[in-house]
């Protein structure tokens, strides 16, 4: 059993280094022209933004990050920080679709096209070596849970997939704690997808775990937002309160089951359910807190007065 569980960490540090890679590498070939977005501070807009930084930066909490850093010292208008932060929940899950097409051949080609970039002595040669290696390493961790859970006789598997202990509140809250250690939503996907190849975990109980991962991911942008001024802080505390009100809302099973449903009819395969699950649950979300963006405003500034 030790030796599982420091195998699973130490699969988790492999897919943690892989994604810094890649984002090291997507930062350093936008970087520059991300300083220099200067865009019209409209509501729509800033979902638009919130959704292509993600994409591009692989992580909602490091594209909120960089809308508290960067973009707090313009005059930023709050409605267009909230639909950035929408729009940010919605981006991360595509990010999940490259884990469905990890493939043994994809990975080799990944890190041996990675390894060559990286050596060849030009910047973006190299970023973009960074780029693909990191995908490589990436989709050998996600390969190394699934043969990992090959190794646990599928009597375990059964018997931890129908505990009594798996309630939906146990399992958000196992999802928020998990997030919050790993500080990635990402990455809590990625090991969700790989150890329910097969269908080992029931897609209702992933629901749950997800729903704890969208509130576990606010920690790291809490953190960020601690010493920074009035609307940056508030704009964190709109991220916490958008996910958890949201995980809420979400939370009974008459609402849950029927995305799952949803998400089985869209694909009959796990990974790909897992994905199509994550995109409907925060696009629901996004439309709900923009359908009642200006009371959500209210509420906050009644909160959190300046």
């Amino acid at each position: 059993m030790y030796t599982m569980v420091m195998t699973i960490f130490i699969f988790i540090a492999i897919f943690l280094f892989g994604i810094t890679l890649m984002r090291l590498g997507i930062k350093g070939l936008t970087y520059n022209q991300l300083e220099k977005i200067n865009p019209d501070l409209s509501p729509v807009n800033g979902l638009i933004l919130g959704i292509f930084l993600t994409l591009i930066l692989q992580s909602s909490s490091a594209s909120i990050a960089l809308l508290i850093t960067f973009l707090a010292t313009a005059k930023l208008s709050l409605p267009f920080a909230i639909c950035y932060l929408i729009g940010a929940n919605i981006g991360t899950t595509f990010t999940a679709q490259l884990f469905v097409w990890n493939e043994v051949q994809l990975m080799f080609l990944c890190l041996f096209i990675g390894l060559v970039l990286i050596f060849i002595p030009k910047t973006k040669f190299m970023l973009t070596g960074c780029i693909m290696f990191g995908l490589g390493i990436v989709f050998s961790a996600l390969n190394g849970f699934e043969n990992l859970l090959h190794m646990i006789p599928a009597e375990k598997i059964e018997t931890i997939a129908n505990s009594p202990h798996n309630q939906p509140f146990s399992l958000a809250t196992f999802g928020m704690f998990f997030t919050m250690v790993i500080q990635s939503s990402t990455v809590a996907t990625g090991v969700l997808m790989s150890f329910s190849h097969g269908g080992s975990i029931p897609l209702i109980q992933v629901y749950y775990i997800l729903i704890g991962a969208n509130i576990g991911t606010c920690f790291t942008v809490y953190l960020v937002s601690l010493k920074q001024p009035y609307l940056a802080r508030i704009t964190a505390y709109a991220h916490i309160w958008i996910n958890v009100i949201g995980g809420v809302v979400a939370f009974p099973i008459f609402i849950g089951q029927p995305m799952v449903t949803i998400a089985q009819w869209l694909s009959s395969i796990p990974e790909q359910q897992i994905v199509y699950l994550a995109v409907i649950y925060n696009v629901l979300t996004g439309i709900l807190f923009l359908v009642f963006l200006k009371p959500f405003i209210k509420f906050l500034k009644f909160v959190y007065p300046k």
